[in-house]
């Protein structure tokens, strides 16, 4: 009994956290328990009117037409309100427990994708797309629909059960307690299934999200499952996790089906020994007249599905559970990156930026970067080569703060960037990435994500800065033209030009390009080239270029190997050292060179 026991406070201290989120709905919820205190006393009066409608109908009297005229001037009458305001009641009780059920998981939904967007980099590594896609559909939904009825019809339950226990022992105390001892009987089968309906329930939602990922691994890859002949390998996987997921809810079902005959046979069982005990004493005794055991009878049979009730609802309560632990865990999880106490504004950079014996590792004990120190001057372009893994990304994406470095600082004009708030840091910087990320919208509101409220005319200039204006012109609705989930309806060059074009766009004195023009042909890279040239002019620049070609003109350029800078100088002077640049140089170009920067 004592796993039973903190099964049931684990249980509750969950529950009363997702009640949590109706703090801002009290008027509602106070409401709510008034028509189910309403409809459950109306109920009970009803049961109480039964005595007197038999017995005014059916027992034999000295004055029939009075008896008769009482039954229908007012007995009648009396019972007719009281099943009307139970109805009433009824509707209310429904209505609002649904309002509320569904405003708690819009706003864990809400919650949810919020706190999804304030996670940092390192955790969305270690996790599936589709598996966290799920906790806020398919975990939200398991709430949304078993949620409304637990939180509703187990508060109602609850308040029947008292009511109708209450008036039961009013009629007959010796009765009740035969009648009442069904209680703790059932309670201990629906603790029991409780618990496996938890656990399959967690197991079942975890290959929900499973099944979520391959489906969106498949679809988004399907180009190369397909040029690969990989059908039957996938639909296999799939099949695999499908049977999981069957198991799984089966195991669920089957604690549902086991737990509901148990019930039924322990109140079947109880329920008939009271009907011989009252048989008995209305036979033997005369001590119960034909009122009171309908009235009683009605009662306690009115009683009993309410406890059956706790049956379902308990099950349905753990189901929603182990959607809420998974939602929670979510919600628990701790950002190592919310600002320090008394973090900073900062101005656009000044001086210099400065990275001071920084190291990081992804891994404990794997170190990625290794006691990197360097500095680059403002509107300087700094270049970052070397073989790939060598760390050149990880580098980068530390200045954003989308990682933490073990050690080191990194300086914005002095300044340790960790005691800076975030959102200033960000809005200072712009990223061109060699993977170009739009979204399922407009060309226009893509260029502007970074800048919401930008005029159409800024919008315009950036696309024509970034070389991108005359496809545009040319597309079906111009800039209103939606694109595709992540931009499938235009080229890679297309895309990567709209990505530039929302980094020229928005600004920022620092530019992070990583392999900015890899996507485009050459003649598109020729245009682009110029566009980025133009951009950098007066911005410092950090570029991650894996071909050599476009570092050329670098202020300067850090060659990275293993996590350290092993070699760092201008193009000419690394080619003169023949060292790791001169041969990375040699392996990719053994004709003249092509582009560069200017």
């Amino acid at each position: 009994m004592a796993d039973q026991s903190g099964n049931f406070k684990e249980s509750f201290k969950l529950y009363l956290r997702l009640l949590a989120y109706l703090r801002d709905n009290k008027g509602k919820v106070t409401l709510a328990l008034v028509c189910m205190v309403g409809s459950a006393l109306s109920t009970t009066f009803v049961m109480y009117q039964l005595k007197p409608i038999y017995d005014g109908a059916f027992l034999k009297t000295d004055d029939p037409t009075g008896t008769f005229y009482h039954l229908v001037a007012w007995i009648l009458p009396i019972t007719f309100i009281a099943a009307l305001i139970r109805s009433l009641s009824g509707f209310g009780q429904d209505y609002l427990n649904r309002y509320l059920g569904q405003r708690v998981v819009q706003r864990l939904r809400n919650d949810l994708y919020v706190h999804f967007l304030k996670l940092p980099m390192s955790y969305f590594n270690v996790q599936r797309t589709g598996s966290l896609a799920a906790r806020i559909t398919n975990d939200v939904q398991v709430l949304q629909d078993s949620l409304m009825n637990v939180v509703g019809q187990g508060t109602y339950s609850a308040l029947m059960v008292v009511a109708l226990a209450a008036f039961l022992i009013y009629r007959d105390w010796q009765l009740a307690l035969i009648a009442l001892f069904v209680i703790p009987a059932v309670l201990y089968p629906i603790f029991r299934y409780g618990r496996k309906i938890r656990r399959s329930s967690g197991e079942g939602q975890q290959f929900l999200a499973d099944l979520n990922s391959q489906l969106h691994e498949t679809l988004s890859g399907i180009r190369v499952v397909k040029a690969f002949g990989m059908e039957n390998f996938e639909k296999r996987k799939f099949e695999e996790t499908n049977n999981k997921f069957f198991g799984a809810a089966m195991r669920v079902n089957l604690a549902f089906a086991a737990s509901s005959p148990i019930v039924e046979v322990i109140a079947t069982t109880v329920l008939l020994g009271l009907i011989a005990w009252m048989g008995h004493r209305a036979l033997f005794q005369n001590s119960l007249t034909g009122g009171d055991f309908i009235s009683f009878l009605g009662g306690t049979l009115t009683l009993y599905p309410y406890l059956k009730n706790f049956n379902g609802l308990w099950g349905g309560l753990q189901h929603s559970l182990a959607s809420a632990e998974r939602c929670f865990e979510v919600m628990d999880t701790v950002d190592p990156m919310v600002d320090a106490k008394g973090a900073m504004e900062i101005k656009p950079l000044h001086k210099t930026l400065e990275f001071k014996d920084v190291s990081f590792e992804y891994l404990p004990g794997h170190p990625i970067l290794k006691s990197i120190s360097f500095s680059v001057k403002k509107g300087e372009v700094l270049a970052l080569v070397g073989p790939s893994g060598g760390g050149k990304t990880t580098l980068v994406d530390l200045i954003p703060r989308f990682y933490q470095p073990k050690s080191g600082q990194i300086l914005w004009d002095g300044k340790d960037i960790s005691q800076v708030k975030l959102t200033s840091l960000r809005s200072h910087i712009g990223i061109v990435t060699q993977e170009t990320i739009l979204f399922h919208d407009s060309i226009m509101k893509n260029i502007a994500y970074g800048r919401p409220g930008a005029s159409f005319w800024d919008v315009q200039e950036a696309a024509k800065a970034a070389y991108a204006k005359d496809f545009i012109d040319n597309s079906p609705n111009g800039f209103n033209t939606l694109i595709g989930d992540r931009g499938i309806k235009l080229s890679g060059g297309q895309r990567q030009r709209l990505a530039i074009a929302r980094a020229i766009l928005k600004n920022p004195p620092v530019m992070i390009l990583d392999e900015a023009t890899s996507a485009l042909d050459t003649e598109s890279e020729q245009l682009v080239q110029k566009a980025l040239n133009e951009l950098m002019g007066h911005r410092t620049t950090i570029v991650i270029a894996h071909r050599l070609s476009t570092v050329h003109k670098a202020h300067r350029i850090l060659v990275i190997d293993k996590g350290r800078i092993v070699e760092q100088g201008k193009h000419g002077a690394l080619l003169a050292k023949r060292g790791l640049y001169a041969k990375l140089y040699k392996m990719q170009f053994r004709s003249s060179s092509t582009p560069s920067f200017e």
